[in-house]
């Protein structure tokens, strides 16, 4: 009888794969306050997307005030909020140029603010991660106050006048990479700073319970699910490349314990990060052997960075369930259903490794060993042959 289990086992304690975990090695090994504010300069001069959108919001709320004046603004806020009556109307778009809009005019240090957020997300996770963690958020979170404020009106819980209220502005987002800033950080900030994002949502959304705040509170805990996300399933979500298909041989190595082989994988992902190598799925596999009798039986772990659960496939087919749910005037059925059916597709559907090649590498190796499989390109399979080997890892040919 084989079990599997997908959790962590006691005795891989370090932190997982962290975002942005080339440039935090740089700054520990800056030789002082000079050299740190060096390597912090250098990394900013690569910023691209951030400093792209706040002037982007900064020159559209500077171009109506100087062009347009209060009255245009007041048109302008009203066409592309994401409240009842624009998307009752299909007005979609309001979606993602409510991003882009704000309410009033431009604040010095709201946009000091808002660079240096998303100045700080970009250098830790990439122009994609803060793309997908913005936006994505921004869309989700609009759809699901949408969706309580269009319960809130049908049945009688709120006023009439909610329904055209203005909701723009770049507060969904930004509360959004906060949270999964801080949930992606090591442990010692994220025991500050996760309890810190959450108390400056939930105390507001306790003492006011108006849409504003529970757009922040929604949009908080979806930036948590987000970093978590982003440091236990790196790879997920990515599109498979055409260069590398299932049926292409993995890389396999033996380490003498399943911490060497999850040090060595939190080694590889950096690599990936640093766009040196391609890797569409990596796995630490590993068993235990089962004991005397029937009372202990055969366990196989695995550490996925790709493949979704169950409750991994709910969670993204309930975001994307809500946003076209919105767009067809039923979020709500839209969440449920996008939810069941994601999960269901992920209860039966194998995205990275398939389990059988992992399997069979976790069987080869003996009881306490550890297996990393690698889907990677071959011509990128020479490089990572010679960095494991200095880790301590032993090739397997995936025939032995």
């Amino acid at each position: 009888m084989i079990h599997r289990t997908w959790r962590h086992q006691p005795a891989l304690v370090p932190a997982r794969y962290l975002p942005g975990g080339d440039l935090a090695a740089d700054l520990a090994a800056g030789a002082g306050p000079v050299a740190k504010a060096r390597v912090l300069l250098v990394a900013a001069a690569g910023l691209r997307l951030a400093p792209l959108y706040v002037a982007a919001v900064a020159g559209i709320s500077i171009g109506i005030d100087e062009f347009a004046g209060p009255q245009a603004r007041t048109r302008i806020v009203a066409a592309n909020s994401t409240n009842v009556a624009n998307l009752e109307q299909h007005r979609v778009w309001t979606l993602f140029t409510s991003a882009f809009v704000l309410g009033g005019g431009i604040e010095p240090v709201q946009v000091v603010l808002l660079l240096l957020l998303t100045g700080a997300a970009e250098l830790v996770w990439g122009r994609r991660r803060l793309a997908e963690v913005f936006l994505l958020t921004h869309v989700i979170a609009s759809c699901l106050v949408y969706a309580v404020l269009q319960a809130g009106l049908r049945h009688g819980w709120t006023g009439q006048e909610v329904a055209r209220a203005a909701d723009v502005g770049t507060s969904y987002g930004a509360h959004a990479v906060a949270a999964a800033l801080a949930c992606s950080l090591p442990v010692r900030a994220r025991r500050v700073l996760v309890p810190a994002v959450l108390v400056l949502v939930v105390l507001p959304f306790a003492d006011a319970r108006t849409f504003t705040s529970l757009g922040h509170l929604l949009s908080t805990l979806i930036g948590l699910l987000a970093g978590w996300q982003l440091r236990h399933r790196p790879l997920a979500g990515r599109l498979r490349r055409p260069g590398v298909q299932r049926t292409d041989r993995p890389a396999l190595y033996i380490f003498g314990t399943p911490q060497q082989a999850h040090d060595a994988l939190v080694f590889v992902l950096h690599l990936r990060e640093q766009q040196r190598i391609r890797l569409d799925d990596a796995v630490v596999a590993w068993s235990d052997a089962p004991g005397p009798g029937a009372g202990r039986p055969y366990r196989m772990h695995e550490l996925q960075t790709r493949d979704l659960g169950v409750l991994d496939g709910a969670l993204a087919g309930g975001a994307w369930g809500i946003v076209i749910g919105t767009l067809a005037g039923w979020p709500v059925a839209g969440l449920v259903a996008g939810a069941a059916v994601a999960a269901a597709v992920a209860g039966v559907h194998d995205t990275g490794l398939s389990d059988a090649v992992v399997e069979r590498a976790a069987r080869s190796v003996p009881a306490g060993r550890a297996v990393l499989v690698l889907l990677t390109a071959p011509a990128d399979q020479p490089r990572i042959a010679a960095v494991l080997s200095r880790a301590g890892g032993i090739p397997l040919s995936p025939a032995e």
